[in-house]
C-alpha cells in the first residue's frame, strides 16, 4: 500500500469510491468524497492549505483522507492547527488497517510540519468511527480533540 497525495487522475476512482451504507453519516461521507478535489482546488480556500492524501493498493485508491488549516470563514487561519474532514476506506477494505495507516501517516506529516492540534467530527451513531478515534495508538500532536457531533 502506497499513501500518496491524490491527483487528478484519482479523480474516476473517487467518483466510484464506495464507503458502505446506507446510513445517515456515510451518505454524508459519500458526498464528501466525490467532491474532494474540487474542494481542494477552490481558490478561495487557498489559505486553508486543503490536502487530499489517498491510500493506494496496486492501481486502486481504497482510502482517502484529507484536512485543512482551521479558520474563520471571514476570519484569520491558524497555520498549525488541521481540521481533519473525511477519512474513509472502501467498504471492502474496513477494518483491515488502511485507515489507520492513513491517519498515522497523516499525523506523522502534520506533526514534521509543524501543527499543534488536530480536529474531527464524528457522529454520535457511528460507533465504530468513535472506538477507532479513542483507540488510535497514534497521537498526532500536543492537544488532539474528536467532537462527537449532536443528532
Amino acid at each position: 500500500m502506497i499513501i500518496r497525495h491524490a491527483q487528478e487522475g484519482d479523480a474516476e476512482q473517487l467518483q466510484s469510491f464506495d464507503v458502505g451504507g446506507p446510513t445517515a453519516w456515510l451518505d454524508e461521507v459519500s458526498e464528501i468524497v466525490l467532491g474532494l478535489l474540487v474542494w481542494r482546488s477552490d481558490p478561495h480556500a487557498a489559505s486553508r492549505d486543503r490536502q487530499v492524501i489517498v491510500a493506494v493498493d496496486g492501481a486502486r485508491v481504497i482510502g482517502v483522507t484529507a484536512h485543512e488549516r482551521i479558520g474563520g470563514r471571514h476570519g484569520p487561519v491558524w497555520e498549525h492547527h488541521r481540521y481533519l474532514m473525511v477519512t474513509a476506506v472502501q467498504a471492502d477494505q474496513q477494518r483491515t488497517g488502511p485507515a489507520r495507516l492513513l491517519i498515522e501517516s497523516t499525523f506523522a506529516d502534520l506533526r514534521a510540519n509543524g501543527c499543534e492540534s488536530v480536529e474531527w467530527l464524528v457522529h454520535p451513531r457511528n460507533r465504530s468511527s468513535i472506538q477507532f478515534s479513542r483507540n488510535s495508538s497514534q497521537r498526532p500532536t500536543r492537544r488532539n480533540r474528536q467532537r462527537i457531533i449532536p443528532t
